[in-house]
């Protein structure tokens, strides 16, 4: 096989893997369990990946960079900073939807490497993303000017991550869509101008 074709292969593998795990649980899946899924040899499989560990991880990295091309797109096609963090809340509650049972405490408990590889990504990109919108929101007269946009979006970095990883996963998905948009309501509100508050209350309803 050409580079090319072997690589869309692994590509295919990470994404059914991924899957997997998301529907039938983590810690569940055997490497026999994905070949017998993948209607694929276990020879077949241990030519892309050493053992479950490296398929977890590499399935988990390839995700991650997946969902963060999805964010940039949402961040360029958006100049409004709220209608920015709307549309990135809209995604995350698709990614909730489709994802099934919550990974991140089997992740942490028998993949700590991975976890904590994820976790320092999730946490860069996403403060950096959201202190960059918060100062464009500033420019754009829709943010309060004496916030400081990074330690804002330190702290609501540690809110959602709380909300979306731990606390609600006793809750049904529609309980937790109310809950974490809540979250994002009281944050947009917190941080808003006059004008802010205005366009937000315009299109908060549409948005959801």
């Amino acid at each position: 096989m050409s580079d090319q074709t072997l690589n869309e292969v692994k590509t295919s593998i990470l994404q059914r893997a991924m899957d997997m795990f998301q529907r039938y649980g983590l810690r569940a899946m055997t490497m026999d369990d994905v070949c017998r899924e993948l209607s694929m040899s276990k020879k077949t499989l241990y030519q892309y990946f050493s053992n479950k560990a490296d398929l977890v991880d590499q399935a988990v990295r390839h995700v991650f960079c997946a969902h963060k091309v999805a964010m940039d797109e949402i961040g360029s096609a958006h100049e409004n900073a709220i209608d920015r963090m709307v549309h990135r809340f809209a995604f995350l509650m698709r990614m909730m939807e489709s994802h099934g049972p919550n990974m991140m405490f089997p992740l942490k408990k028998y993949y700590p490497k991975t976890f904590e590889w994820l976790f320092e990504q999730r946490q860069r990109t996403m403060v950096e993303a959201l202190t960059q919108t918060l100062r464009d929101g500033q420019a754009q007269r829709l943010f309060r000017e004496d916030l400081d946009p990074e330690l804002v979006a330190r702290i609501h970095f540690t809110t959602m991550v709380g909300l979306a990883d731990g606390d609600l996963q006793s809750e049904s998905l529609a309980e937790r869509r109310e809950i974490i948009w809540t979250a994002i309501t009281l944050f947009i509100r917190s941080i808003s101008t006059a004008q802010g508050l205005q366009y937000f209350n315009e299109i908060k309803d549409s948005k959801r």
